[in-house]
């Protein structure tokens, strides 16, 4: 019996087969280029070895130009993962207590974190997380809602 989910199947797997068609093609050319690209340097540092010129420069400005760029907007695009660092969380949760203290009214977490980060040069790779494991040292410490905001006050 014929269907519609068959029929699916049937075109998904003639895409995935076509792509990969386009991609052994594509690998393929690149190789093919490689080949003609070296053959061609290669001829150019014969001719300038008769000629005795200095191919330096040439070279540079050749693998310049023949690396591939990528757009700035493109890269402002890219999300860089913040690196993983160790902090005492009991001196951090100190830290957030004398915070809160001085402060007699609810904090947000972002407030906290920049006021963390200016103060003591406490910085998270996830502000969330890391305020959640000091807050296991904190007992006293509430924390609230406002909105979609969490709140921390003693």
């Amino acid at each position: 019996m014929f269907n519609e989910r068959k029929a699916l199947q049937m075109t998904l797997q003639a895409l995935l087969e076509q792509r990969m068609a386009l991609r052994r093609q594509y690998v393929d050319q690149d190789k093919q280029l490689g080949g003609e690209i070296k053959q061609v340097l290669s001829r150019i540092r014969e001719l300038d070895a008769e000629d005795g010129e200095d191919p330096g420069q040439f070279f540079q400005e050749a693998a310049a130009s023949s690396a591939e760029e990528i757009p700035s907007a493109m890269l402002q695009k890219v999300k860089v993962r913040k690196t993983h660092i160790r902090h005492d969380y009991q001196q951090v949760a100190n830290q957030i207590k004398e915070i809160l203290r001085e402060r007699m009214s609810p904090v947000s977490l972002a407030e906290l974190c920049e006021e963390l980060k200016e103060r003591h040069g406490v910085e998270f790779s996830s502000e969330y997380i890391g305020i959640q494991k000091s807050l296991k040292l904190l007992p006293e410490v509430k924390v609230g809602k406002s909105g979609r905001k969490l709140t921390f006050s003693l």
